[in-house]
């Protein structure tokens, strides 16, 4: 514990308790090893681990590049640009993108990698067209049109008959980081990712499979005082812009050198991790970068009048996203690499370095680089790879995060709360404390809301997502008509929209729905903006204008600062518009197209590399902080990968699993059947074939009659033995045999024996399902923080569901007596898994989804059946419900105090919930149907693709991109429901210019480092109900836990 305590503030409880666990109880621990041991002199060692090849081979190293940046200044002429003075830019660390690629395919991990791509299909039924399915690049029909290029190619001469010519497939990734809370330390590393790999592995953070290329610099200090000392006055604006885009493109031409580019031409052999030696070819597939670097790399001016990378619509017809025409100009007007505009590049260059000419003169504007919104500099990526037919524009597909979660929506929010604040009332005070409201779901699905969301203080792309999926129920009554409808039917739109971009695999009937969808959101938007907008006079909220404040001061020239006082004009608050002729909004009808051509979305969320910024942070605090930090953490970046591949070569010790002291409750009187938080119960690991895991320690016993007389007069108890013993007897007898509507008698009842009347309260159920994606997830349900559930409905009901509340998780030792008294005939007592639950009723009169509005539930009737008892594999998974605010609290549906209600209920109910069906992927496929895993969990026609989501718009197939199925494919067949898997489905248990907004992604210091595997020692298999594991983002757990599952 000293130790603890001792030098570094940063070792945390965790870390000590790993260093116990990991290091000194390791069974290969040593003590005699450390003799002599010191710490400087082992990293020395480490960093010349190196060897002539391999992973770790001396060329596989950082070293230090420089460019040279030529200087042009208006008015003066040279007699070339190579003639004018020029500034050397030095410390830009990077590795050779050639010797990475060998890195990476001979890992030992690259036994996972797809060699070959391939396109998935699946046929609902045996006469039923071929659909095809997107989901991975090594299955996009991107990477299978390089691979069939490749193999047409001439052989080269040396290589036998038998060797394979295979696609190395790459993406990259790149955004600056601030490292650390204060000061200006920033790092800018630019990512490449191996997407032959599974993304299930590819984008997990553990697994280091984010290779870091290099780290870009600035325009440091000292050019400023180079260019005015040349020229004796400093950089023009539109110099300074230049340069900028020079030094982006001129480090990338010394990335894609002539090594690396004579293999992208010649493939280069190597010997890959799996033992076979292939040929390999390099090709880039996706640059993800938020919006101003897309304009840096692609050359593009920003925010101009042609903003898109992609297109050439120009930003006033931006707010036109989604009608038949924008989506016609998307195709008809996409951006193409030419030569007349590599010509019109390179006469730019000549009036501005040779005749002087400022860069952003009538002169430049005259060409057509000006109507296409090109600056005059040349892309890298142009340069190297128009002659091979390349278009750089394609390159540059959209982001998630950056364009809508803290884009579109996040602008949309904004202003929807300065519309509350100008309606007035306390609509602002009724939103926070509604949002407060909001239960967690899952594990950091849905996180605890603070009590000042309105405020959006310190809010990440996550804060915002999961905003937008408990939006519905909060929003709803605080304007008046008929504002109120247009703003549900906008939010409603905006998370259909956002659970189709974000799906992890897609099918044709999906992408259609994603394309109305599209095309419902551009006219709710519109609709929002025509009706609601003008209604009220909304204002700057107060944040903005002391931002606005902040960059004016920022503005003035230091002497006038020094006397600068805010006017009133400057304090006021301003009028604030909503304004959809962004870039952001424009791009949203892109997905489509993207997901077809490169896979689906989160292949390119720049999300994987916001979470890669981590480590970057955590190297940043081991450096000595001096101006060569970026060389310390390139050292430690390699440091970490050849331990991380060196600990995959040992073995692992056998798991130890801890004990724990085991505590009985001291609670007396207790009025519930939860187990509280602060009662252990862990669990054994979960294997994934089983549907459920409950325990059957008999640790909290619970005497029945007891219990029943202690809550004498709870409606909820009334019946309480009558229905557990009903329940036993078809679990007991065996539910096939009897009707699910049979009525048991006093004699039946009578042969239902419990063993000494005792029940045991149970913690924690974990309930593993099949997702749409093929894969096997976990939903833990615990009665006292994450109690609700959904069940497939019986045959013919109206909703594919039901829904209910468990109070809670029990077993009870039961047995059938027999008719000889002597328990002759008597059966073998049993321990028998019970859920108690509280039954909810589908509101048959709410609107529904038909309507674009969630599903609406009721309490059940104390006049029906409100309570009951259900088997464990009866529960489909957990639900979100959300409390219907607008509609109030009653305590008609359960009249007085009972133990059926949470803690924090004060003796009252709800009077609606609303069912979540955005919450997460898998829940939203169970609703708008297509779910690819989702073969038996509903019999009802309600929950068919699409029946229930009436988006009242059509698109025009003419328009719609069309697919090509001629290729070789894997073929899913779901009329079966014992269907093969294929052989490669792995196993794993601040606001700019107005438009762009806070790209900081992730966000620091919100989240944790660490994430865990489906089966870890480290959590005592505690549920994340339990209070563990709470830190992962939704898609960080998807990524660590997800496995794929037989049909």
């Amino acid at each position: 514990m000293s130790w603890q305590y001792s030098g570094s503030v940063t070792k945390s409880t965790t870390e000590l308790q790993c260093l116990v666990n990991d290091v000194l109880l390791d069974p290969r621990f040593e003590k005699d090893d450390l003799l002599g041991f010191n710490a400087s002199r082992e990293k020395h060692r480490l960093d010349g681990y190196r060897t002539t090849s391999g992973a770790f081979s001396a060329n596989n190293g950082w070293h230090e590049l420089e460019v040279e940046l030529h200087l042009p200044k208006e008015r003066i002429m040279h007699d070339s640009e190579a003639s004018t003075e020029s500034f050397f830019v030095h410390g830009i660390w990077a590795r050779s993108l050639t010797e990475v690629v060998k890195t990476a395919f001979q890992d030992i991990i690259s036994h996972k990698y797809h060699w070959f791509p391939h396109q998935l299909f699946r046929r609902l039924s045996p006469l039923a067209p071929l659909e095809q399915m997107y989901t991975d690049v090594y299955n996009s029909d991107a990477m299978l049109e390089e691979h069939n290029e490749i193999q047409k190619m001439t052989r080269h001469p040396d290589d036998p008959p038998d060797l394979e010519y295979a696609v190395c497939a790459l993406t990259v990734y790149s955004d600056s980081t601030h490292l650390a809370q204060f000061g200006t330390a920033s790092l800018w590393p630019i990512h490449v990712l191996v997407a032959n790999l599974s993304k299930y592995f590819r984008l997990k953070p553990t697994m280091f499979a984010a290779h870091h290329l290099a780290y870009v610099p600035t325009l440091p200090p000292a050019f400023f005082e180079w260019y005015k000392d040349l020229y004796g006055a400093p950089p023009s604006p539109a110099v300074i812009r230049l340069l900028k885009y020079d030094l982006m493109q001129k480090i990338w031409l010394e990335l894609l050198d002539p090594q690396f580019m004579h293999t992208y031409v010649h493939g280069i052999l190597v010997d890959c991790g799996d033992g076979v030696l292939r040929r390999l070819f390099p090709r880039i597939f996706l640059y993800s970068v938020d919006y101003p670097e897309k304009c840096l790399v692609a050359c593009l001016k920003f925010l101009a009048k042609c903003a898109c990378p992609e297109c050439l619509i120009e930003k006033t017809d931006f707010d036109e996203m989604g009608t038949e025409t924008d989506l016609q100009n998307c195709v008809v007007k996409r951006r193409v690499d030419s030569n007349v505009l590599h010509a019109a590049v390179a006469k730019a260059r000549e009036w501005i370095f040779n005749l002087g000419r400022t860069p952003e003169g009538c002169n430049v504007k005259a060409t057509v680089l000006n109507k296409v919104s090109i600056t005059p500099t040349r892309s890298a990526f142009s340069i190297r790879f128009a002659k091979f037919k390349k278009n750089v524009y394609n390159l540059f597909v959209p982001d998630l995060m950056h364009e809508f979660e803290l884009g579109v929506w996040k602008s949309t929010f904004t202003h929807l709360i300065r519309v509350l604040i100008a309606a007035g009332q306390d609509g602002v005070q009724m939103l926070d404390e509604r949002f407060s409201r909001v239960r967690t779901f899952g594990r950091g699905v849905i996180r605890p809301f603070g009590g000042n969301i309105s405020g959006m203080k310190k809010l990440a792309a996550r804060d915002f997502e999961q905003i937008l999926i408990c939006s519905m129920p909060v929003f709803e009554g605080l304007l008046r008509e008929p504002y109120n409808t247009i703003i549900l039917d906008l939010i409603f739109q905006l998370a259909c929209w956002h659970a189709y971009a974000k799906l992890m695999l897609h099918t044709e009937p999906t992408l259609g729905a994603f394309e109305a969808t599209t095309v419902s959101l551009g006219k709710a938007m519109r609709r929002f903006v025509s009706k609601v907008c003008p209604a009220f006079h909304t204002k700057e909220l107060l944040r903005e204008t002391q931002s606005h404040q902040r960059r004016k001061a920022a503005s003035l020239p230091k002497t006038a600062g020094q006397h600068a006082t805010t006017s009133e004009d400057d304090s006021a608050a301003k009028v604030k518009t909503f304004n959809i002729n962004t870039i952001k909004y424009h791009r949203m009808a892109d997905y489509t197209c993207m997901i077809r051509r490169t896979g689906t979305s989160d292949n390119s969320n720049t999300q994987t590399g916001e979470l890669e910024h981590r480590r970057l942070k955590s190297f940043y605090k081991r450096t000595n902080k001096n101006r060569s930090f970026g060389h310390q953490v390139a050292t430690e970046v390699r440091r970490q990968a050849i331990l991380d591949r060196i600990s995959r070569g040992i073995p692992a010790s056998s798991k130890r699993h801890k004990t724990q002291n085991r505590q009985t409750s001291t609670r007396l009187g207790r009025r519930d059947l939860r187990v509280r938080f602060e009662e252990q119960q862990p669990l054994s690991d979960t294997p994934l074939t089983d549907h459920h895991h409950m325990s059957i320690e008999q640790r909290y016993p619970e005497n029945i009659l007891d219990f029943m007389q202690t809550n004498t007069g709870d409606p909820a108890c009334t019946d309480f033995l009558r229905d557990l013993k009903g329940h036993l007897l078809l679990r007991l007898r065996g539910g096939a045999t009897i009707p699910a509507d049979h009525e048991p008698t006093d004699a039946d009842l009578a042969c239902v024996r419990i063993c000494a009347n005792q029940l045991y309260r149970q913690k924690v159920l974990r309930v593993n399902y099949t997702t749409y994606n093929m894969r096997r997830s976990q939903d833990s349900i615990n009665p006292q923080t994450h109690p609700d559930i959904m069940m497939v409905a019986p045959e013919g009901s109206t909703h594919p569901y039901l829904y209910a509340r468990v109070i809670g998780l029990l077993h009870v030792n039961a047995y059938l007596a027999g008719d000889d008294l002597s328990g002759a005939e008597d059966t073998e007592p049993r321990a028998v898994q019970v859920l108690w639950v509280r039954w909810f009723d589908v509101d048959t009169r709410a609107p529904g989804i038909k309507s674009r509005r969630l599903p609406r539930l009721k309490w059940a009737s104390t006049d029906d059946t409100p309570f009951g008892f259900i088997a464990p594999r009866q529960v489909l998974r957990t639900a979100q419900l959300i409390p219907a605010f607008n509609h109030g609290q009653s305590d008609t549906a359960l009249p007085g105090p009972s133990i059926a209600r949470q803690d924090d209920e004060d003796d009252i109910d709800w009077i609606d919930h609303y069912v979540g069906i955005f919450v997460d992927r898998d829940m939203f496929m169970h609703y708008c149907g297509d779910g690819v895993g989702h073969q038996n969990t509903t019999n009802n026609e309600a929950a068919r693709p699409h029946a229930n989501m009436d988006l009242n718009d059509e698109l025009d197939p003419d328009i719609l991109p069309q697919v090509d199925t001629e290729a070789d494919a894997i073929v899913v067949d779901d009329t079966s429901a014992d269907a093969d898997v294929p052989d490669d489905y792995e196993n794993l248990s601040s606001d700019v210019d107005g438009d762009m907004e806070d790209d900081s992604g992730t966000g620091s210091g919100s989240e944790h480092d660490n994430e865990g595997e489906w089966s870890t020692d480290d959590e005592d298999n505690l549920g994340p109900e339990d209070g563990e594991n709470e830190c992962l983002l939704s898609d960080e757990y998807e990524y660590a836990h997800m496995s794929y599952a037989p049909l």
